[in-house]
């Protein structure tokens, strides 16, 4: 069960709140705000809000498809290290 008061502030809330534990964010909703949530979708954006959410999601895709593109360079210069030839000559 929840905490009175947690509770108290969640409808005072409109039934969301964001607790922060550690660097972990979580948002904590009563199960009618979910699926209220998960039906909306894009249906109740506005032509602006549609913009910004396609943005953001652009964004998002290409951060990740960066951050891949760094692992793979990293990768590759590893391999190169590792499969590099060293010569030793007696001075």
């Amino acid at each position: 069960m929840l905490d009175k008061k947690l509770k108290e502030a969640m409808e005072l809330l409109g039934g969301k709140a964001v607790v922060k534990d550690g660097e972990q964010v979580y948002v904590v909703m009563t199960l009618r705000e979910f699926k209220k949530v998960k039906q909306e979708g894009i249906e109740g954006l506005t032509k602006q809000e549609l913009v910004d959410k396609i943005n953001n999601d652009i964004a998002s895709w290409k951060f990740v498809q960066e951050e891949k593109q760094v692992e793979l360079i990293e990768l590759e210069e590893i391999s190169e290290i590792n499969n590099s030839e060293v010569t030793y000559e007696k001075a």
